[in-house]
């Protein structure tokens, strides 16, 4: 399971501090597709927001994780139940490596290694 809990500051320090003691390690846990993005000027490489829980309206709480420069179909392995599209609104089950927090845009840099339609 995610060492990481909800907050509602995605600039927060745990955040921070929690990246660093955990970078490298694998965590686990259920979020959603938040944003999709190009990468630069890419037109199969994408930067992906991943949001903490599941998809709602009327809450986002931090962190706010994102996969960058993926390609969908090469760098998400998806395993058990895939659904037949991804996109914003979409519920995961995640796993991924611990890359870094990035202060500048409060963003905590995760590597997939495997997702979940949920």
């Amino acid at each position: 399971s995610s060492p990481v809990p909800a907050l509602g500051d995605y600039c927060s320090p745990d955040i921070r501090a929690i990246a660093a003691a955990y970078r490298g390690d694998t965590i686990a846990f259920t979020g959603y597709i938040g944003a999709i993005n190009p990468h630069g000027g890419a037109t199969t490489r994408y930067d992906i927001l991943i949001g903490a829980g599941n998809y709602s309206e009327t809450s986002a709480p931090g962190p706010a994780f994102q996969f960058r420069d993926v390609n969908t179909t090469n760098d998400m392995p998806c395993v058990g139940d895939v659904p037949d599209s991804v996109g914003v609104r979409t519920n995961l089950a995640v796993t991924a490596e611990v890359d870094r927090y990035e202060e500048s845009s409060c963003l905590f840099l995760i590597e997939p290694v495997s997702t979940a339609g949920r």
